[in-house]
């Protein structure tokens, strides 16, 4: 393995989205195919030092299992300056179908990373595939589904428990949620230091759903909002 400088020359983010059969993918798996494709790539990415290097990298917030992604980002850490279209070529030819390389934009080498500038996170729903196969859909329309969304949002409070088992008024972490068209809505949660509310909750909530089904509605992450 290459030996890295103790001073980095260079850093920046890779800019990436995450579509398909791929989604099913869990956080470490994604972090070991990126690490694979990088060094196919012969990028000239930076390791800590000790023992046991690792590439100096920083993934964006882990994805739920299942969701999509147009918004996906790693930083790296370079000990030489790279080539940004042949680089994303080379690093494109060794990730996996679905894994699609966007962008790859240079960043200040000392500052916070993206994860500590997260303001909140937009996704976009779609409740075509639930109630198409849903014995409801023929009593479904926009106009019901936004009545829904309007008396949730008028609750001062709305208490959840997460996975973890932990109550939370999840009501201040709902920053906007709107219909578009008579399918997809489109939600925009509020970010907290070490906690990502995970919109699967909320639109089991807001329509009462249970896991099974939930399974046929499509979660896509549009975007991060930085500060």
């Amino acid at each position: 393995m290459r030996k890295s400088s103790l001073s980095p020359f260079q850093r920046v983010r890779i800019e990436y989205a995450k579509k398909g059969p791929i989604r099913y993918i869990g956080h470490l798996d994604l972090m070991h195919t990126f690490f694979r494709a990088l060094r196919r790539a012969n990028l000239p990415v930076s390791y800590t030092q000790g023992f046991n290097p690792r590439i100096k990298s920083s993934f964006s917030p882990a994805l739920p299992l299942g969701f999509e992604s147009e918004a996906e980002y790693i930083e790296l850490y370079l000990d030489s300056r790279i080539d940004i279209p042949s680089s994303i070529d080379g690093i494109q030819k060794n990730l996996p179908e679905g894994l699609t390389i966007r962008d790859i934009k240079r960043l200040p080498l000392f500052g916070k990373t993206s994860n500590l500038k997260i303001r909140a996170i937009a996704y976009r729903v779609n409740l075509q595939q639930f109630y198409q196969k849903a014995a409801v859909s023929g009593r479904v329309s926009r106009e019901h589904l936004e009545g829904r969304i309007g008396d949730f949002l008028e609750r001062g409070e709305i208490f959840l428990v997460d996975k973890k088992g932990r109550k939370i008024n999840v009501r201040p972490l709902i920053l906007s949620m709107e219909m578009e068209g008579d399918w997809i809505i489109r939600l925009q949660l509020k970010a907290k230091a070490g906690f990502n509310l995970n919109p699967r909750i909320i639109i089991g909530a807001l329509l009462d759903m249970g896991d099974k089904d939930l399974a046929l509605v499509e979660f896509i992450r549009e975007k991060f909002l930085f500060w």
